[in-house]
């Protein structure tokens, strides 16, 4: 019974003027927001909607709860596209809208576009709906309309029903209904009884699918009734809600491709520590490096994770196959083949007994074989972003509960053409991941969502301070040496620059091999000060043995200073070392950062694992196997 269902579970209005008695004909107004308590008598329960009708948008929202359950039904006729979804289990399936949708009549091009209210609810002219007279309901004083339908459909269903509608008054009874059209009304209750011999539902409402015919009485009652300006509707609304994960979407989005580098920071708010922390990550495909940075200086008087407080940098290093994790007073380094896994290192993997980075989409499981659904448009901030969502099963969100956890990821990007600015001063329009949202969907934890904010996201070379090791080499493994070149200007930022990569390619060294100062020296001169180390003695030995030594890089750039072909040009100027100046020393550089220092550089501390899809830092787990790693997945 095509009606009965349909009155069920949607409640609707819309303007009908072309029929008119005394007192003038209910004017309904185009868009709406009304709340319905439906009392379904012959089957004993009551369903609470919420409605929000939108014929510019050309979209309706109901919201409902029933036994406990609380659903939502979303039509989009730009998108041409339904959601159902069931808010507890967080599960939504969409489907293309067709003319059995309950708010579809046939569009143009085999589309179908949002019916008006008149049509959906059944009401007006060519309804037959008749003036009765005045009645009083809820003690609103109203007028009565009532109408009959009798119909029998092609596959034999019949369904026979009255109709009786109770509008407010529209003088002399206020309403707070927004500024609507002179003579608006304002519907009251709704009253349905009928038969039919359609199939009657669920046995959990107490019926009877064997009885032929049956009769239905509903009893609608209409409250909080707001149009004009009052019906603001957030057309995120017309979306699928948040949290949730829609199958059989049509409407697709390519995923955004990450670049080869860039760095971004981190909030990630950790639910059930009250507690939101702060972090610093780099990605460089080109150097083959990553760097984390972050401080747990909250975790200083908490049993079993005091260990944790403090600074902590830690270094992916694929080239040398090493992994750097740097405190301020410390440093411990460690082979990237002994930590590798898939559950706390996402940045890399295991191929052929070597380690590789992997891709940035694979780093942060945003890769295409995750069956991402694209979700629409959400704004974030006042950022207007495009939102992918995927379900997990491999990944440890609570806790308190075993690994491989079921979860939902979702991930918003902005719109290519939002524009940021950063503090580099680069434009980035591309897609910028702004923000992440993990829910779980473990038994007794629906409710249990984190939140990772980012920021600063910068697209390039990271900042090199976040590729520094030297704090990891005694001062018998470095070696310093001065040469001057032929300015004083030194408070220029492309020659610094330019003479810190004539280095790297003088000495065959990645820019973690070498630390460059510049300061005036005699004269007009400006002193170049290079600390140089050796190859680190932890890794793999078989790309270690590939490595330049220290011995040879620092011939090389002895060789081109005494020869005058250490030349760096810039823009404006050209700058020659000068020949006789090279001199070299045993390092006396300190080998850590003071807790100022590293405060000074604004990075807290780490929870880029959630981000990328588990704990980043794992050093600690593999030498303390009866410790939980604290800022991984398990904090949530």
């Amino acid at each position: 019974m095509l009606a009965y269902v349909h009155l069920a579970v949607a409640l609707a209005f819309v303007v009908d003027v072309g029929y008119c008695q005394d007192p003038p004909f209910p004017i309904l107004p185009d868009i709406f927001i009304v709340n319905v308590e439906a009392n379904i008598l012959n089957r004993n329960y009551t369903v609470q909607v919420k409605e929000y009708f939108d014929t510019s948008r050309q979209a309706s929202r109901f919201e409902s709860l029933r036994n406990g359950s609380r659903h939502v039904s979303v039509s989009d006729f730009q998108s041409q596209v339904q959601y159902s979804t069931d808010l507890d289990q967080r599960t939504c399936t969409a489907r293309p809208l067709t003319s059995m949708s309950r708010l579809a009549t046939p569009g143009a091009n085999g589309t179908f576009r949002l019916e008006s209210v008149s049509d959906f609810f059944q009401f007006g002219k060519k309804y037959h709906d008749g003036y009765v007279g005045t009645a009083e309901v809820r003690g609103i004083p109203c007028y009565e309309y009532t109408s009959n339908y009798t119909n029998t459909s092609a596959s034999g269903v019949y369904t026979s029903y009255s109709m009786k509608w109770y509008f407010a008054q529209q003088d002399g009874w206020g309403m707070p209904i927004g500024d609507v059209p002179p003579g608006a009304a304002v519907p009251v209750r709704l009253v349905l009884n009928g038969v039919s011999n359609a199939t009657r539902g669920p046995p959990s409402f107490g019926t009877n699918a064997s009885v032929p015919v049956h009769t239905f009485s509903h009893v609608y009652e209409f409250t909080n009734f707001q149009a004009g300006s009052l019906a603001v509707i957030d057309p995120e609304l017309f979306n699928p809600p948040d949290g949730v994960y829609c199958s059989g979407l049509t409407v697709t989005k390519d995923l955004p491709v990450l670049p080869d580098a860039f760095s971004l920071y981190t909030s990630y708010s950790a639910p059930t520590r009250n507690s939101t922390f702060s972090s610093y990550y780099a990605y460089d495909r080109n150097r083959q490096e990553t760097a984390t940075f972050f401080n747990f200086a909250s975790l200083a008087n908490i049993t079993n994770f005091s260990s944790y407080a403090g600074p902590h940098r830690i270094i992916h290093n694929v080239r040398e196959g090493t992994q750097y994790n740097i405190t301020e007073s410390s440093c411990d380094m460690q082979p990237l083949d002994s930590v590798v896994s898939p559950q706390f290192t996402p940045d890399l993997s295991l191929l052929n007994g070597h380690v590789t980075l992997n891709d940035p989409n694979t780093l942060f499981k945003f890769t295409a074989d995750r069956n991402f659904s694209y979700q629409g448009r959400r704004f974030v901030d006042g950022i207007q972003c495009d939102l992918w969502v995927a379900m997990r099963s491999d990944a440890r969100f609570v806790r308190s509960l075993p690994a491989n956890q079921s979860s939902l990821y979702a991930y918003y990007f902005s719109q290519p053409e939002w524009q940021f600015d950063t503090f580099s001063g680069l434009l980035t329009q591309s897609h910028v991941p702004v923000l992440m949202k993990i829910y779980s969907l473990e038994p007794g934890y629906e409710n249990t969502t984190a939140t990772v904010t980012i920021g600063n996201y910068e697209v390039g070379p990271p900042r090199s301070f976040m590729f520094d090791d030297s704090s990891c080499f005694t001062s018998a493994q470095q070696t310093t040496v001065t040469f001057t070149m032929d300015t004083s200007f030194d408070n220029n930022r492309a020659l610094r620059g330019g003479i810190f990569r004539q280095l790297g390619q003088t000495m065959n060294l990645t820019s973690d091999r070498y630390h460059v100062d510049t300061y005036p020296g005699p004269g007009n001169y400006l002193t170049v000060l290079v600390r140089v180390h050796d190859v680190p003695t932890i890794g793999d030995p078989s790309l270690l043995a590939r490595l330049p030594s220290k011995r040879s890089a620092l011939r090389k750039l002895q060789d081109a200073v005494k020869r005058g072909t250490f030349t760096v040009t810039t823009d404006s100027m050209t700058v020659n070392a000068q020949s006789g100046s090279y001199s070299a020393s045993s390092s006396s550089q300190k080998t850590t950062f003071s807790s100022a220092e590293m405060a000074g550089l604004g990075i807290g501390i780490l929870i880029i694992g959630l981000l990328i899809g588990a704990g980043a830092v794992f050093v600690y787990q593999r030498r303390m196997k009866s410790v939980d790693v604290p800022y991984n997945r398990e904090t949530s």
